[in-house]
C-alpha cells in the first residue's frame, strides 16, 4: 500500500498560512476545512487581488498538491466535526499526517488542534503552526501540554 504526505488545515479570511504550508511542506494532498464565504473572500489587506481559493489553487499547482476543500459551517462545531471526521476517514494507516491549526475560525482551530493531539495518540503526526513569517512544529509542546491537563483533571 502506498503511503501519502497529507495535511489537514483551516482557512481564514487570509490564504498565507495555508501557502506556507503547502510551499514548505510540499503535501501530495491537503484537506482545507472552510466556507464559501472564506473561498471566496479576497485577502486585500495581505496583498491579495484574487479569492482565496484561486490563491490557494496557484500555490498548490505550484508544488503538485491535490487540494480537498470540505466545506461546512465554520462556526458550528458538529458542522466542523462531521466534516473533520470525513477527512480522518480517508488517512490511512502509515500516511504521514500534519496537521496545521493555526487559520480558520475558533472553532474550526479547536476542532483541528484537539484533532491533533487525539490521533497523536494512535499514529505518527505532527501539530503545526504557520504564519507568513514561520512555519513551526509544535506537536511536542502541545502532547506534553495536553499530558499535563489530562492528569489535573
Amino acid at each position: 500500500m502506498r503511503l501519502t504526505k497529507i495535511t489537514i488545515q483551516g482557512l481564514g479570511e487570509d490564504p498565507t498560512a495555508v501557502k506556507v504550508v503547502l510551499e514548505k511542506e510540499r503535501p501530495e494532498l491537503t484537506y482545507i476545512l472552510c466556507s464559501d464565504f472564506q473561498l471566496e473572500s479576497i485577502a486585500k489587506g495581505a496583498g491579495y487581488g484574487e479569492p482565496n481559493q484561486a490563491v490557494i489553487g496557484k500555490a498548490a499547482g505550484e508544488t503538485n498538491t491535490k487540494v480537498v476543500f470540505k466545506k461546512c459551517n465554520v462556526f458550528d462545531p458538529k458542522s466542523v466535526g462531521e466534516a473533520m471526521g470525513e477527512v480522518i476517514r480517508e488517512i490511512k494507516s502509515g500516511d504521514e499526517v500534519s496537521i496545521n491549526y493555526s487559520e480558520g475560525t475558533a472553532t474550526v482551530k479547536l476542532v483541528l488542534g484537539a484533532a491533533a493531539v487525539g490521533l497523536s495518540k494512535y499514529m505518527d503526526i505532527r501539530i503545526l503552526y504557520a504564519d507568513a513569517a514561520a512555519l513551526l512544529d509544535h506537536t511536542k509542546a502541545l502532547k506534553n501540554l495536553f499530558k499535563l491537563l489530562y492528569e489535573f483533571f
